[in-house]
C-alpha cells in the first residue's frame, strides 16, 4: 500500500484499517500480518483485543491498533477506566470507551441524549474517544439530532452502524453520515464495509472495514439478521463497488461474462475461480479494498469528493450493461452516494 502519512493523532490524517475480530488475530495471525501490510491499522474487536494485540508483538507484528471494545454488543467488557488501561499497555493508537447501543425510538430522543451525554463525560475524564452503535434510523432519519448531540460533548466520536443487512441502504442514511462526518470535527467509522470511504471523503477521520458480513455491520438480535444459506464466500468487486457471492459471480461467468480481479492479488485471474474452496477470498478482498483506499484517500483533500463520487457514478454505469451476464442493478447504498 502506498503510504499516505505517518499514523499521528495530532496530525490526524485519513487512514483505514481493516476490522478484525480477536478470534480471527489469534487463530489466523497471517491475517493481522496482511492487514498490517495493505492497511494503515488493524481495529480489533471483541474484549480480547489488547491481550491479542500483545500476542501479535511478541510475534514480531507491529501496530498500530485500534480496539473495539464492542460494550454495546456484549456483557463481558471491562469498565471504562480499565478497559482504557488495557489500551494504554499495548499502545493503543486511539483510545476508545467500551462502547454503548442506542435503540432507535421513533417516539422520544431521550435516551439518545442521555446516552451521548454520559459517555461525553466518561470520555472527557478519562481523554478517550466515544464509541457509539447507533441503529441506522437515527443516522437516517434524525440527523440534526444526533449532530446537535455529538457536538455537544465536544469530544472525538466513533460511530457503529447497526441494521440487519447494509445500514447505508437506509433511505436518507448516506446522506445522513455525509452531514455527520462534515460536521463532526473528529470522527472514526468502524466496523463498516466500504461506504465508509464515503465518509472520510466527506470529513470523517478514519474508516475501519471488515471482510465478513458481520463485521461489516451490527445486528441486534431484534434486527433479524439475514443470513443467506450455504457457504459461498463474498468477493469485493472493484468496478462495481459492493460485494457478491461467488456463486453469483460463477453465474455470471458461466453466462459469457468473465470478471476478473487485475490486481497483484489474482494477477488477471477470473473470480470465478473462488468456488473452490480451498481458495482464500480474503487475500483478493483485501487487496481489492486496499487499492480503492489508495486511489480515494491518496487524493489530494480537495480533489476527494469528486473522485469519490465519480468512482461511484462510473461503477453505477457498469450494471446492466449490453452484453454482459452480470449485475442489472446497483445497490440502494451505491445508488446514493452517486448522487451526492
Amino acid at each position: 500500500m502506498t503510504a499516505r502519512a505517518e499514523w499521528k493523532v495530532d496530525r490526524r490524517p485519513v487512514s483505514f484499517s481493516f476490522y478484525l475480530t480477536a478470534h480471527a488475530c489469534k487463530t489466523n495471525p497471517e491475517l493481522a500480518r496482511s492487514a498490517v501490510e495493505l492497511a494503515d491499522a488493524i481495529t480489533i474487536a471483541g474484549p480480547k483485543g489488547p491481550e491479542t494485540a500483545k500476542r501479535l508483538r511478541d510475534a514480531g507484528l507491529e501496530g498500530p491498533f485500534i480496539f473495539d471494545g464492542t460494550g454495546y454488543a456484549v456483557e463481558n467488557v471491562p469498565g471504562p477506566e480499565q478497559w482504557i488501561q488495557q489500551q494504554v499497555i499495548v499502545g493503543a493508537a486511539r483510545l476508545l470507551l467500551p462502547g454503548a447501543f442506542i435503540h432507535w425510538d421513533r417516539d422520544s430522543d431521550a435516551a439518545l441524549k442521555q446516552t451521548v451525554r454520559e459517555q461525553g463525560r466518561i470520555a472527557e475524564d478519562l481523554e478517550a474517544m466515544i464509541l457509539l452503535a447507533l441503529d441506522v434510523r437515527w443516522v437516517a432519519k434524525r440527523t440534526e439530532l444526533v449532530v446537535d448531540a455529538l457536538q455537544s460533548t465536544g469530544q472525538p466520536v466513533a460511530l457503529v452502524l447497526a441494521h440487519r443487512a447494509d445500514p447505508l441502504s437506509e433511505g436518507g442514511a448516506v446522506e445522513g453520515m455525509q452531514r455527520i462526518a462534515s460536521r463532526i470535527d473528529s470522527l472514526f467509522q468502524l466496523r463498516s464495509d466500504h461506504g465508509a470511504f464515503g465518509s472520510v471523503v466527506f470529513g470523517a477521520e478514519h474508516a475501519s472495514i471488515g471482510l465478513t458480513t458481520t463485521t461489516r455491520h451490527f445486528a441486534t438480535a431484534v434486527m433479524r439478521p439475514r443470513r443467506r444459506p450455504g457457504s459461498s464466500p463474498r468477493l469485493f468487486v472493484r468496478p462495481l463497488l459492493d460485494w457478491f457471492l461467488v456463486d453469483d459471480i460463477a453465474g455470471w461467468t458461466a453466462a459469457g461474462s468473465n470478471v476478473v480481479c487485475p490486481l497483484a492479488c489474482c494477477h488477471g485471474a477470473s473470480l470465478g475461480r473462488f468456488l473452490d474452496p480451498d481458495l482464500d477470498a480474503r487475500w483478493h478482498n483485501m487487496n481489492a479494498l486496499a487499492d480503492f483506499a489508495d486511489y480515494i484517500l491518496n487524493a489530494e483533500p480537495a480533489d476527494r469528493i469528486a473522485i469519490f463520487r465519480n468512482a461511484c457514478r462510473d461503477a453505477v454505469t457498469s450494471y446492466g450493461l449490453a452484453g454482459i451476464q452480470g449485475p442489472e442493478n446497483p445497490k440502494a447504498q451505491l445508488t446514493s452516494w452517486a448522487l451526492l
